[in-house]
């Protein structure tokens, strides 16, 4: 895993302890301090489902074990070299059971990358794999919003994601020295939390997840990449993305 992502992880779980705490004198204000103007006051009891769209940014990462196991004459150590922003597109779908509890489905497309870096004993760079993912990506989730504020309403989210690899149909690139393919699809876990903004026409939303995959993507590999395969234990995909919804 890459050191950088490894702070951002720690940065993540902070930032959720913060928000679960700041909800708490939210939801206490809300009780003394009725707002004088609210943006359309009925919009969580109006509708029951509504829709929307989300535009997010991602890194992605791979949860990386180097095989202690290898040949005698060619040995490596794998890792991410660097963290590279991709994009989310996503269609939002919002069926709340009451207020406070929804269930949101935003299926959608991602796109982005992770460079596999294959280290020398040494510490001498042996190769790097452009890892190359165009995600269809099927996440449902479990919304808990806190008392609304004002304009203003946090929330938290956990659920489940399902991604296929579209990338992972292509041949490998024996060219450019791609020599492994990851599987083409995986089940993913995620939660995180956001902020609701009730503006004059619609509901803006900013939101950060950390979304984690269950299965080992290391797919086929090409006779030339044997060696390399042969470094790696396992490869676990994992994500944090910030989104931007408009609904």
């Amino acid at each position: 895993m890459c050191l950088k992502f490894k702070k951002l992880k720690k940065i993540f779980i902070i930032l959720i302890g913060i928000a679960i705490a700041l909800s708490l004198p939210l939801q206490m204000n809300a009780q003394y301090k009725p707002p004088t103007l609210l943006n359309d006051p009925n919009y969580d009891q109006e509708k029951w489902l509504r829709f929307g769209f989300s535009l997010s940014l991602h890194v992605m990462d791979f949860q990386s074990l180097s095989n202690p196991i290898q040949g005698e004459t060619e040995k490596y150590f794998v890792d991410v070299s660097h963290l590279i922003p991709g994009f989310n597109v996503n269609v939002v779908s919002d069926l709340a059971f009451t207020p406070t509890w929804h269930l949101r489905f935003l299926p959608g497309l991602a796109f982005g990358q992770r460079n596999l870096i294959f280290y020398r004993p040494n510490g001498t760079i042996a190769h790097t794999m452009k890892m190359e993912s165009s995600f269809i990506e099927l996440p449902l989730t479990l919304k808990y919003s806190a008392v609304r504020v004002s304009n203003v309403r946090p929330y938290l989210i956990a659920g489940g994601n399902f991604r296929i690899d579209m990338a992972a149909y292509k041949k490998l690139n024996i060219e450019e020295g791609i020599f492994i393919k990851l599987v083409k699809g995986d089940a993913y876990y995620e939660y995180g939390f956001g902020m609701d903004f009730y503006l004059e026409y619609f509901k803006f939303s900013t939101e950060i997840k950390m979304s984690s995959g269950f299965r080992n993507v290391l797919g086929k590999v090409d006779e030339q990449g044997e060696v390399y395969a042969n470094a790696i234990d396992r490869l676990k995909s994992q994500m944090v993305i910030i989104s931007f919804h408009f609904e």
